[in-house]
Order: C-alpha cells, then structure tokens, then sequence
C-alpha cells in the first residue's frame, strides 16, 4: 500500500521587502519632489526594514533595503534644506 506524503510550505512572514520598497518609493519621491517629509519618512521605513530583514535573515529584503538607504543619501544631497538643517550648507561650506 502506498502512504499519502503530505508537502507543507512555510512562509514567513515580515521579512522586510515590504518596508525595503515602501522606504524606496519615498527616497525617490523625496529626491524629485520634497525631501523634508519624505526622506525622514523613508528612513524610519528602511530603519524598521532593514531590522526585520536582518533578523529573518532575508538576503534580498537586505539588499532592497540597502538600495533605500542609498537614495536616502542622495535624496539628502539634493535638498538644500536637509543639508542646512545638517549644517551642510553653502553657507557653511565656504567659512
């Protein structure tokens, strides 16, 4: 007689790809369009990201994760009011 295997696939839950493409989609929004709301917004985002795709061991929630930390960088870069806020500014720079 043959024996019924039954084939049960688990998947996790939370593994910080969600949060990865969220803090993404900020960045770039607060590269093109305001980056005082949105990149403090996406750093959070990619903060609790990066947290839970570390601790799940997600090797590609990390990397989308690290792709938003990225264009939080760039996104600081480019707004002239994150940089004074920072300290960073023209004004700054040429003292």
């Amino acid at each position: 007689m043959s024996e019924n295997k039954e084939v049960v696939y688990l998947t996790r839950k939370g593994n910080g790809m969600t949060a990865g493409i969220i803090a993404c989609v900020l960045a770039v929004l607060g590269i093109l369009f305001f980056g005082v709301i949105f990149v403090p917004l996406a750093m959070v985002v990619a903060l609790f990201g990066i947290v839970i795709a570390v601790k799940n061991r997600n090797m590609a929630g990390i990397g989308v994760n690290v792709l938003a930390w990225v264009l939080i960088l760039i996104g600081f870069m480019t707004s002239p009011v994150l940089l004074a806020v920072l300290g960073a500014g023209v004004m700054g720079m040429n003292s």
